[in-house]
């Protein structure tokens, strides 16, 4: 038998997977053998004595291991495949050998590591952790010498269990519907678990975990089961449901002002996932998953559709669609160290199954029984595959380096269908639409290519160096049937000629990107960053058939300069101070070497170059004013300037020049936005608790078009506030109060020559509470809640007031 188990663990070895071996070694070549210093290399007079004092686990051992080793020697997938997660575990030690040798400190590879002693590993590694200071060591040295003493772990299965029930109900007054859009949530009675938790461990090194939340349309579900040096099995399920306003537009002038579907609008959106994953020791990290999104319901959009009354049309009839979208999701992912080098592959593919369909009013004359509708149906299958390859390593103590490629595909088809019910109620001036496609393609390759290099520290000086190149090949391709029809002379388009459409794209993009880092000076970080994008764009659009036929073929260079600089510093211990300027800068131009019919000169063949300029400004100020009083105070300014040049563009309708665009260079427009926030959080008494928090938004958007009356600007103020607190009335009990208040005045003035939009509402939202300790284990906890929301942008039609009253009873067992 122990020979027949010797030839198996010998096959065993000759057929490990050629791949790792390949890997292996040329890592190997390429970089070199990575070793740790023998002992004799190691002078132990160098390291810092050990404590003196009697070494107590969780008080001294523990929170060493959490600050600054558990994050790469935890549970899962340690990194040198050493684990310091039980006595156990880590006197079994790593791929470096036996770290730990109890009694013997000055003699253990770990003490080498965080003492930074060894020339090739340190622990942690740069970058990856704060370095252990003498006082730790010490402490270390103390626990290894005194006999590695651990926490006592469990012997037996434990079991805890957290649930919370709750149970209540809102009542609405007036618009019930936006009440639902606003805090996602039904009025009436609703009621479920708030929360669910459960761990079990049936052997000190393996856990099984159940968590959640159910109750009436939201809902989530997980489930895992974890065991050390093996694997794990994990399951998720959760659903939510967003609702949405059926109302359109405002118009106070119309004997309607405004127009609702009376539908209950809300789609369920969720996901369910599954993954399991190999851990075993010595082995790659591996995972495979599969996931499953969908959203199924209605939505609301904002095509509102006109509304005629007499001479005067406005655009205020609500409109929604339908919709029904599936993803299939397969994840496979392998993470392996070889030689020091973490080396990790992920694939991912993912199945689409979109299908929408929208409902749009066309006109609608009010008095009217019926209107036009047109409806457009559409639906799209692709498939999107990605696998991305990724490297990285601690070269040196101060040269961290990571690489990655990145290829993609997607290739899919697509069907539409648009159709107009009632054409012959449409404005006699305009043709109704009708088309249909079956036939629509597109094709996408990438490739993708990264290096990122991160050097220092030097004298407080470190630099970060990375670059990225992207090139994209997409094909397209589509036949529509075209109906056209005069809704007073059908009989002038008796033929529907058939549009094929072709179009391609070639797209390559370069970016480098530089990071800067000083903290010589004391207290303080001064950090600088930039990054360069170059863009390079062939696009050929052409149709071949049908009553418009087109060719154009426009090539685009893309330019774009990002730069930040800013400090953060900390001269006081109650004082903070950060703050930072950006300027981006991106300049776009368009070469249309080809464009048929020359009378054509339509949206964008026209534009010869774009730049978008944009500078911000942020700071951040934090003071503790006193032991009991801490505030912050935060300030954002952002201007953005748009510029467009273009030719000279006749318009074909009335073959004058300038009918489009009379050329040359404009400011097209402007956005200006300041945001400042305060916030203040308080403990004047111990029980006592109290948290504000002030927020005030300015903005505004210019355009060029501004002497014409429906391009009005677009701007406003918005103010914020929120409280909240709780008070521990005595040992058991805890009254708890919330307060938020937000308003806004952000609107387009443009009433007489067009539509007003915008919005100036008032919303006020109260909660109070209280928690009651009855028993060991279990809480009882009673909350009322208050909403209001008025708005006078829409005549008060979305106004309402809503009480809700909810008890929920949080139960923990053991």
């Amino acid at each position: 038998m122990h020979r027949t188990l010797q030839k198996a663990e010998s096959k065993t070895r000759e057929t490990q997977p050629r791949i790792l071996r390949l890997t292996s070694w040329a890592v190997f070549i390429l970089l070199g053998p990575v070793s740790g210093a023998s002992a004799a290399a190691i002078d132990e007079t160098k390291l810092p004595p050990a404590a003196l004092q009697k070494i107590d686990f969780a008080r001294d051992i523990k929170p060493i291991l959490q600050s600054h080793c558990l994050k790469c020697h935890s549970e899962e997938k340690p990194r040198s495949h050493f684990q310091l997660i039980s006595r156990q575990a880590a006197l079994k030690g790593g791929e470096h050998g036996v770290d730990i040798l109890p009694g013997q400190s000055a003699k253990s590879r770990l003490i080498w590591y965080v003492a930074r002693l060894d020339e090739e590993i340190v622990m942690p590694p740069e970058g990856r952790g704060t370095p252990l200071d003498a006082r730790e060591i010490g402490l270390l040295r103390a626990w290894i010498d005194q006999g590695v003493t651990w926490e006592p772990m469990p012997q037996e299965a434990t079991t805890q269990l957290t649930i919370v029930p709750t149970a209540g109900g809102t009542a609405v007054h007036d618009d019930t519907r936006k009440f639902r859009e606003l805090y996602w949530q039904r009025d009436g009675w609703n009621g479920g678990l708030e929360d669910f938790e459960m761990e079990e461990r049936p052997t000190a090194d393996s856990k099984i975990t159940a968590a959640g939340h159910v109750l009436l349309d939201d809902f989530k579900i997980n489930l895992s089961a974890e065991k050390n040096d093996l694997g794990f099995a994990r399951f998720g399920w959760s659903q939510f449901r967003k609702y949405y306003d059926d109302k359109g537009g405002y118009y106070p002038l119309f004997p309607t002002p405004v127009f609702s579907l009376d539908r209950d609008i809300h789609l369920d959106e969720g996901r369910a996932w599954t993954e399991f994953g190999l851990t075993l020791p010595r082995w790659p990290k591996i995972v495979l998953g599969y996931e499953y999104q969908y959203r199924d319901g209605t939505q609301s959009t904002l095509q509102w559709g006109p509304v005629i009354n007499g001479t005067q049309i406005r655009n205020i009839y609500p409109a929604f669609e339908n919709i029904s979208e599936k993803v299939h999701v397969l994840k496979f992912a392998v993470d392996y160290e070889v030689a020091g080098i973490d080396l990790s592959d992920n694939f991912r593919g993912e199945w689409y199954d979109l299908k929408t369909q929208q409902f749009n009013d066309s006109s609608l004359a009010i008095g009217s029984a019926t209107m036009a509708l047109t409806t457009a149906q559409d639906q799209e299958r692709y498939f999107q595959g990605a696998n991305i390859f990724h490297l990285e390593k601690q070269l040196t103590d101060w040269w961290f380096a990571s690489g990655g490629y990145l290829y993609s595909r997607l290739k899919g088809d697509a069907a539409a269908d648009v159709e107009t019910l009632n054409p012959a109620l449409l404005d006699p001036s305009f043709v109704a639409p009708g088309w249909n496609s079956q036939g629509i393609q597109l094709e996408r390759e990438s490739h993708v290519f990264s290096i990122t290099s991160m050097l220092g520290q030097w004298e407080g000086l470190s630099l970060s160096l990375a670059t990225q190149n992207e090139w994209t090949r997409q094909t397209g391709l589509g036949v529509a049937n075209v109906n056209l029809a005069l809704a007073f002379a059908p009989f002038l388009f008796p033929v529907d000629p058939p549009e094929t459409v072709h179009s391609d794209l070639d797209r390559s993009i370069f970016s480098q990107d530089l990071g800067l880092r000083f903290t010589k000076i004391p207290f303080t970080t001064l950090f600088a960053d930039a990054r360069f994008q170059q863009d390079t764009v062939g696009q050929y659009e052409q149709e071949l058939s049908g009553l418009t036929p087109f060719l154009r073929d426009t090539d685009m260079k893309g330019d774009l300069k990002d730069f930040r600089l800013g400090f953060n510093t900390s001269p006081l211990r109650r004082l903070s101070l950060s703050a930072h300027y950006r300027r981006y800068d991106k300049e776009t131009d368009y070469d249309t070497r080809l464009k048929e019919p020359l009378g054509l000169q339509g949206y964008p063949a026209f534009i010869r170059w774009r730049d978008l300029l944009s500078n911000e400004a942020q700071t951040k100020l934090s003071l503790q004013m006193a032991a009991w009083l801490q505030t912050s105070l935060t300030y954002q300014w952002i201007k953005n300037d748009y510029r467009t040049a273009t030719y000279d563009a006749i318009d074909p309708l009335t073959n004058l020049p300038g009918g489009i665009s009379p050329g040359g260079g404009h400011l097209a427009g402007t956005y200006d936005s300041q945001v400042a926030s305060l916030n203040l959080t308080a403990t004047p008494w111990r029980r006592l608790f109290l948290s504000t928090t002030f927020a005030f938004q300015h903005a505004q958007t210019r355009t060029a078009a501004n002497d014409t009356t429906p391009v009005a600007p677009y701007g406003g103020n918005i103010y914020t506030s929120m409280l909240n607190g709780s008070y521990a009335l005595n040992e058991k009990t805890d009254l708890v109060a919330g307060y938020s208040f937000s308003t806004a005045d952000f609107a387009q003035d443009n009433f007489t020559g067009g539509l007003p939009l915008g919005t100036h509402y008032h919303q006020h939202a109260l909660e109070a509470g209280i928690k009651h300790t009855i028993a060991k284990g279990k809480t009882l906890g009673l909350q009322y809640r208050y909403y209001r929301y008025g708005d006078t942008s829409n005549g008060g039609a979305s106004d309402f007031e809503a009480q809700a009253l909810f008890a929920t009873l949080a139960w923990r067992l053991p």
